[in-house]
C-alpha cells in the first residue's frame, strides 16, 4: 500500500530499519519503480526542511504545529509526551510507536506524502488508458501486425516498437499502425516523438482523433505538467469513449 511504502522509506532514510529490513527494502528499490520515487521525494523534501529549520523560536512553533497535526492525521493514543525544545538531530515529536522513529522533519514529510502523495502517481495510474490493439486488416504484413499487436497487449512495448515502426514506414497513413506505435515510443520515453504523431493523428479525421488527445494529455499528467494535460483533455469530444474519464479528470485537475 502507498502509505506502508512512505512509512518503510522514512524508516529506510532516518536508519531506523533492521539489518534484515535493510536488505529487503534496497532489493525492493531495484525494481520498484514508486518506492524510488518516494526515497528521492524523501531526500529531496528533507534536505530542503533541514536547510531552514534552526534551532530557535520559530522551529519550536513548528514542532507544536506538527504534534496539532499528529492528533489529526494519527489520532488514538497519538501524541505520547510532550517533549521539550531539543537540538534538530534529536527525536522532536513521538508518534505512535510504529512512528517514533520521526524526527520534525520526517514528521512534516510525512504528513506531506500522505496527504498530497497519492498525487500525480496516481491520477496517472487512475486514468490512464491503453487500449488493446485489434488487428482487423487482411494483407502481406498480416504476420507481423498479429506480432506487435501480440507485444504490444502484453505490454511488452519495447519489443513491440520496432515492429510497429517498421509497419509504420511502409504505411505512414495506416491510422492504426500510428497511432500503436505513438503509444509504444510513449511507453519507452521516446516522448517528444510520440507527441509528433499523435499530433499529426488528432489534426486529422481517422477514428484515432480523440485517443490522441487523450494519450497526449496522459502523457503530460505522467511528467506532472497539468496545464498541458488540461489543455488535451479539453480536446476530446463529448461522445468519445474517453469523454466521461476526461471531464472526471478535468475536475480533480
Amino acid at each position: 500500500m502507498t502509505e506502508d511504502k512512505i512509512l518503510w522509506t522514512a524508516r529506510y532514510a532516518e536508519g531506523d530499519l533492521s539489518e534484515e529490513e535493510r536488505l529487503e527494502y534496497e532489493n525492493l528499490l531495484r525494481y520498484d519503480k514508486e518506492l524510488k520515487a518516494y526515497l528521492l521525494d524523501y531526500h529531496d523534501a528533507h534536505g530542503s526542511l533541514i536547510m531552514f529549520m534552526d534551532y530557535d523560536d520559530e522551529r519550536n512553533a513548528l514542532v507544536a504545529g506538527i504534534q496539532n497535526l499528529n492528533e489529526v492525521y494519527f489520532a488514538d493514543d497519538a501524541i505520547v509526551d510532550q517533549p521539550a525544545p531539543v537540538a534538530p538531530s534529536q527525536k522532536t515529536v513521538k508518534f505512535k510507536p510504529y512512528l517514533r522513529w520521526l524526527s520534525g522533519a520526517a514528521a512534516i514529510l510525512l504528513v506531506g506524502l500522505l496527504v498530497w502523495s497519492p498525487w500525480k502517481a496516481d491520477l496517472y495510474q487512475q486514468y490512464q488508458i491503453v487500449p488493446s490493439m485489434s488487428v482487423t486488416e487482411r494483407g502481406a504484413a498480416q504476420n507481423e501486425l498479429d506480432q506487435a499487436a501480440s507485444l504490444f497487449n502484453a505490454q511488452k512495448y519495447t519489443e513491440a516498437k520496432p515492429l510497429l515502426a517498421k509497419l509504420h514506414a511502409a504505411d505512414n497513413k495506416n491510422a492504426m499502425i500510428a497511432f500503436y506505435f505513438a503509444v509504444s515510443l510513449l511507453q519507452t520515453n521516446e516522448t517528444a516523438k510520440g507527441r509528433l504523431l499523435l499530433e499529426d493523428l488528432f489534426k486529422g479525421q481517422s477514428v484515432y482523433k480523440n485517443d490522441a488527445a487523450y494519450a497526449m494529455a496522459m502523457s503530460y499528467l505522467k511528467e506532472n505538467k497539468k496545464t498541458d494535460a488540461k489543455f488535451w483533455l479539453e480536446k476530446v469530444s463529448n461522445g468519445a469513449v474517453q469523454y466521461d474519464k476526461a471531464q472526471e479528470l478535468l475536475k480533480k485537475l
